[in-house]
């Protein structure tokens, strides 16, 4: 990243922008600052002055972040729940954003998962098989006894 010996002004824009492009979160406009080599006092001031003028909001990135994972990635609460706390976002807004995922499309998307596993995984032994499918809705960030609720729901 350049470094911008601008006014604060030009740096205000800059970061506006920022976050304008794509929703941030307040970890991404303080590492970009940074990168900027602006001094922990003004990246104080121009964090607050984003949030009061609705550039920047937690809230609103760690929804979009939680529907965006779900539906794209395919990711299950328990991943979604550490990246957000990778990106510094405080226990209470992860759980105001998983609250917001409906529990059908959730359902609906495990079930799917395990079913265009299924087509991957050999022929073999049904237990090697389950330990399959469970290791890897395991690693997609699902919950162990809502894997295995599935996974009886469909006889495997």
């Amino acid at each position: 990243m350049k470094n911008y010996p601008d006014s604060d002004e030009v740096i205000k824009n800059r970061i506006q922008r920022f976050c304008v492009y794509q929703e941030r979160c307040s970890r991404d406009v303080e590492m970009r600052l940074n990168g900027w080599k602006v001094t922990p006092g003004k990246m104080k001031k121009f964090i607050t002055e984003l949030k009061e003028e609705n550039f920047l909001d937690d809230l609103r990135f760690a929804r979009l972040f939680v529907h965006g994972k779900l539906s794209i990635k395919h990711w299950g609460r328990k991943k979604i729940t550490f990246e957000l706390k990778m990106k510094g976002i405080t226990g209470k807004i992860i759980t105001l954003a998983l609250d917001d995922i409906d529990e059908t499309q959730y359902l609906e998307v495990l079930t799917s998962l395990i079913m265009k596993k299924i087509k991957e995984i050999k022929a073999g032994k049904n237990l090697n098989k389950r330990e399959k499918l469970i290791n890897f809705a395991l690693g997609k960030g699902f919950e162990f006894d809502l894997i295995l609720q599935t996974l009886n729901h469909l006889n495997i």
